[in-house]
Parts: structure tokens; sequence; C-alpha cells
């Protein structure tokens, strides 16, 4: 599934029926694209990925030097690299 960047994480939550929860507990982020940022500790690139809660993001692509796209699937439907 490819989503937003200002998707809220509540619909990713319900599409994936996943609870995502950052590191820091203390936190709170409205958007995926904040949370991931934050998770990443910089502004991903284009072709970066991040595993959090059970989910694989990719960025798919970047304008401005923000993220725009994400591709979102479950690790265990994320083809493995060995």
């Amino acid at each position: 599934m490819c989503i937003r960047d200002s998707t809220p994480i509540e619909r990713v939550d319900e599409a994936f029926e996943v609870a995502i929860v950052g590191s820091d507990p203390n936190e709170h982020f409205d958007t995926i694209g904040g949370l991931i940022a934050h998770e990443m500790g910089h502004v991903p690139k284009r072709g970066e990925h991040l595993q959090l809660s059970g989910l694989h993001f990719v960025v798919l692509h970047t304008k401005g030097g923000a993220v725009r796209w994400f591709k979102v699937s479950r690790v265990e439907d994320t083809p493995s690299d060995g």
C-alpha cells in the first residue's frame, strides 16, 4: 500500500490492524511522515526504509527536502535480502 507522508497514524493503524508506536512513548505525532522522520533521526531520502511496529516503510518519493510517499507492507510480507 502506498501512503502520503501526511496520512494520520491512526489511518495506517486501522488499515494494517496494528498500533504503531515510536521508540519514545512521550513523543506524539499526528502523521506517519513525522513519526518516521523522528525515528530515523533525519528527513529520509528516497529508497531509505524503516521497520516499525511490524510494518516496513520504504520512501518512494521526496520533494523539496520532504518525503511525499511511502510504500508500507507488513514485515512478514517483505522479501528478505538474504
